[in-house]
């Protein structure tokens, strides 16, 4: 009887630990996730700048969402014409709106011409335009080297801004003011990290928004 009732206590302590146990794992897993989700932008980042500063323009493009990148770079050039013409400004925001369809369309030749999808990558990649004087995308973006002092710059200047996009903020290349940064933005397609966005410096969009304004102005 003794012995009966012996393992009868270690049949019920052996129920109780099943359920803790479950519940560990269950709580190991989903810190194993949110880890491994903090951790896969960086990572895509770090691959990323290791195809720019070779200048691999293929596998820059692989990892580019092309369609929303002309569609930012879009957006900041009509935004910072209308805000670089002194009759726009006293507009009602459908009015303005109006305005920015109309510019919109010789954007669409802006790009066609500047932002080539080559452009894009030689923009990204160590031998950008920073070797073409006058470029209209400016210096180029420098990405961190693939050393211990890079890989504390990249992750020093970058961080989450949403719960699928990731931003990296980049100085543009040799050379250039410092305000003339540049800053990456990552977007979560499917299981990768992608770039979907490349907010220009103001000198670059000065020089794009007055391209279009020249453009503009020719066709009135």
């Amino acid at each position: 009887m003794t012995q009966l009732a012996i393992d009868d206590e270690g049949e019920d302590e052996r129920e109780v630990r099943r359920p803790r146990w479950g519940l560990r794992l269950a709580l190991g897993a989903v810190v194993a996730v949110l880890l491994g989700y903090w951790l896969s932008p960086y990572l895509s980042v770090t691959r990323f700048a290791l195809a720019a500063n070779a200048g691999a323009t293929e596998e820059i493009l692989a990892r580019t969402d092309l369609p929303a990148l002309r569609a930012s770079f879009a957006r900041q050039i009509v935004r910072t014409y209308l805000a670089r013409q002194p009759q726009t400004r006293s507009l009602d925001p459908l009015a303005r709106q109006v305005v920015g369809s109309v510019a919109a369309s010789y954007v669409d030749a802006i790009i066609a011409e500047h932002l080539t999808p080559q452009a894009i990558a030689a923009l990204i990649s160590a031998r950008g335009p920073g070797a073409q004087p006058g470029s209209l995308l400016g210096q180029g973006v420098a990405l961190p080297k693939a050393d211990l002092q890079g890989a504390w710059k990249l992750f020093e200047n970058s961080g989450f801004d949403g719960l699928a996009s990731f931003a990296v903020a980049v100085p543009a290349g040799t050379g250039a003011a410092a305000e003339d940064r540049y800053r990456l933005r990552f977007g979560l397609t499917g299981l990768r990290w992608v770039l979907r966005a490349v907010e220009l410096p103001r000198s670059a969009l000065e020089k794009l928004a007055d391209e279009l304004k020249a453009r503009n102005d020719r066709s009135s």
